[in-house]
């Protein structure tokens, strides 16, 4: 009988000792034997290095590597430095905290076929003490793309198990983003991906996290970097939408980025609001002139006054493209 393919398990973390080795041990659980767990570290000064290599010393399927120099904190860093390491057919990024069901790897592998290049699953949001939230929605309506980027499908970092030669060549995470890496990062592989290249499984294989202190923190606040990469992606996502002509798509990024404007320059974000009024513009000028006179005119007067207006917040929200 062959071998299993070997899949490789991509782990980037950052004084998180207390937390990866359960994750660890849910690696070490899994039903599905081929596997190597490459865990990659992205400057850690607790205890993680120590803690990793006692895994490795039990079981060699344990790798541990310090990201280099040549790749930049973060990350996103360690994840394209873990997929360098990698020797796997496929690909599964996982997080430091969350947690792999006995069956995450072997249901995944064993829907693949020769015409897949990736398998999504479902999992459950939990709490740090790993009780029970909701189980993650990935059922599908329309388009992969559609329903990802609308958040109908809710697909996370665990969720995807990816065919390594789909990823060779390809841009893999984007180190200018601070936040929403994998948005960015699914977005790009999601779009126009015929059906016939992913399966979609709704069962829960994987226990995903929810720090609450810092989702309010990050919720309640205002960080220019965030909103420059979410704006970034964005922007991105709405010339997509553009291009594939989806009415629902086009109006969900144009409003978005509208609410991520006004905030910008409420929150005297310069950057972000530069970013977006220069990339908006020129989305808008090729494609619908009249509502690129009103922003050009509008957004030019709000950023030398350098304070927005509520009625002219309320007459965009009206705009449908």
């Amino acid at each position: 009988m062959s071998k299993p393919a070997l899949v490789s398990i991509i782990i980037p973390t950052f004084n998180r000792a207390h937390l990866i080795g359960e994750t660890l041990d849910s690696v070490l659980a899994q039903t599905y034997p081929n596997w190597e767990c490459i865990v990659v570290d992205d400057g850690s000064t607790d205890g993680t290095k120590k803690l990793i290599n006692a895994y490795a010393t039990k079981d060699d399927r344990f790798q541990y590597y310090k990201r280099p120099d040549s790749y930049l904190p973060g990350g996103n860093g360690a994840r394209n430095y873990g997929f360098l390491k990698s020797k796997g057919i496929y690909i599964q990024w996982f997080d430091d905290d969350d947690v792999m069901l006995p069956e995450f790897l072997n249901k995944k592998v064993l829907t693949f076929n020769q015409n897949l290049e990736m398998v999504i699953c479902s999992g459950s949001y939990v709490k740090n003490d790993l009780s029970h939230i909701k189980n993650i929605d990935v059922s599908l309506h329309t388009s992969l793309f559609k329903d990802y980027v609308l958040w109908r499908a809710e697909i996370l970092t665990p969720s995807v198990l990816f065919r390594k030669s789909f990823l060779e060549g390809k841009v893999l995470f984007l180190n200018k983003i601070y936040r929403g890496q994998e948005t960015e990062f699914f977005s790009r592989m999601f779009f126009k991906l015929s059906i016939e290249k992913f399966k979609v499984l709704n069962t829960p294989l994987f226990l995903y996290r929810q720090h609450e202190t810092t989702k309010s923190t990050i919720n309640k606040g205002y960080f220019p970097k965030f909103k420059y990469s979410q704006s970034y992606i964005y922007i991105h996502n709405f010339k997509r939408s553009i291009d594939l002509k989806d009415k629902d798509l086009i109006n969900h990024c144009f409003q978005t980025l509208l609410v991520y404007f006004f905030a910008s320059i409420k929150n005297k974000d310069s950057k972000t609001t530069d970013y977006i009024y220069k990339e908006l513009s020129e989305i808008l000028k090729s494609n619908y002139f009249k509502v690129y006179i009103m922003f050009k005119s509008v957004g030019n007067v709000l950023i030398f006054l350098k304070r927005s207006s509520y009625l002219v917040e309320k007459q965009f929200q009206d705009i449908r493209l």
